[in-house]
């Protein structure tokens, strides 16, 4: 379809996530078993089996955006819209609220969806550019009051962060929403990777608690690990903007699953245990990585993601005389991923996926199996002497 350019992540995945032996590179964090999630209410099994399948509201079941609507502040059921999943949600949203002419400010890099879909409607995109600095990678405020115009419609911010891991400080993001309200732009943040942050004390308040034009976008494929679900949502206290959505997801899924918005229930009552379970699992995992990279400085480096599943280190000196850019500027963490994916099955996400430099490339560090995909990886850039 022309409308859309490409989702080269997507393809890339489509090509190599199934048949890869290890997968170092995912986004989403250990998932469960429909056995191990009825456990956790038992009660709700019967529910399930004598559940009908009809078609259910085209906003979700009242009684899930009841339970999602409790993860916020002071928000009513009528102010969170469910969907097939968050990609659903990004799209239903640009199409309600965005028109040809409209400017939209996303951070970058990013899920190419959250830019692409502004492009192919017709609004200008202006990339706010995450920086790597002195172990950190950055949001300079100060250009994000340069990008914003007259016309600028949307202002689009994933966090933490994919592929970074960057976390913002307080002060700066409400900084972000000071900046929107002057500029009467509504808010959106891809909140996907919040309660996997490395210090609970840093977790940011979600941008419908702290913006009357904020719309906060959750899913329970990361933090919970349940992608298999396709159950994501949209939290607003625009009930003017949710009514638009409205009016689109007629003209898409105009519904969820009803077994999914059942299990999708419990995940969420149980949702703080399920991704605190999770934020200790990318600790630990965490650990080992940092002590990789110290084993290897000659392969890879990175600066810590302070939150979520997947970091964005780059090729080292050794990894990058090994496997050049075409451009001749630091390495091809392409040419590294298909070689490595082709010794040793283990499946690393290259930058240049996300329209970045191509020496970096995203490691994910949410799975059980992210030890053994480790161990796999090391013993390769052993054997290359990297």
């Amino acid at each position: 379809m022309p409308f859309f350019r490409p989702f080269r992540l997507e393809r890339f995945f489509a090509a190599h996530e199934f048949s890869a032996q290890h997968l170092l590179c995912t986004s989403d964090c250990e998932t469960m078993s429909v056995r191990e999630l009825l456990a956790l209410e038992p009660e709700s099994e019967e529910r399930l089996l004598a559940l009908r399948l009809g078609y259910t509201e085209t906003r979700g079941d009242p009684g899930l955006r009841a339970d999602i609507a409790r993860l916020y502040t002071g928000l009513s059921p009528d102010e969170v819209f469910v969907h097939a999943g968050a990609e659903e949600a990004i799209l239903n949203l640009c199409l309600a609220v965005l028109a040809p002419g409209d400017h939209v400010v996303v951070n970058f890099p990013c899920y190419q969806s959250l830019a692409e879909i502004p492009r192919a409607l017709g609004c200008a995109v202006s990339p706010w550019r995450f920086r790597e600095e002195n172990g950190r990678w950055r949001l300079d405020l100060d250009e994000l009051d340069r990008l914003l115009r007259a016309r600028t419609r949307l202002v689009v911010l994933n966090l933490p962060h994919n592929p970074t891991g960057a976390l913002m400080p307080r002060a700066d993001f409400e900084r972000v929403v000071d900046a929107c309200r002057r500029a009467g732009a509504l808010l959106l943040v891809d909140e996907v990777y919040r309660h996997l942050e490395r210090d609970p004390e840093r977790r940011l308040p979600s941008a419908c608690d702290i913006y009357e034009n904020g719309v906060s976008l959750n899913v329970l494929s990361k933090s919970a690990g349940l992608a298999g679900l396709r159950i994501g949502w949209l939290a607003s206290r625009r009930a003017d903007i949710l009514d638009e959505v409205a009016i689109v997801k007629d003209y898409n899924s105009i519904c969820a699953s009803g077994p999914s918005e059942v299990l999708a229930g419990i995940a969420v009552r149980n949702f703080a245990a399920i991704a605190e379970k999770n934020r200790a699992r990318c600790a630990a995992n965490l650990g080992l990585l940092a002590a990789f990279f110290a084993r290897h400085p000659g392969f890879a480096a990175w600066s810590d993601p302070e939150g979520g599943s997947i970091a964005f280190p780059r090729l080292g000196p050794d990894a990058a005389r090994a496997f050049p850019s075409s451009e001749g500027k630091g390495g091809d963490a392409e040419r590294l991923a298909l070689r490595l994916l082709a010794d040793a099955g283990v499946l690393l996400l290259p930058g240049a996926y996300y329209d970045f430099d191509p020496a970096y490339f995203r490691i994910g560090y949410g799975r059980a199996s992210m030890p053994e995909a480790l161990k796999a990886l090391e013993a390769w850039v052993e054997r290359q002497g990297l």
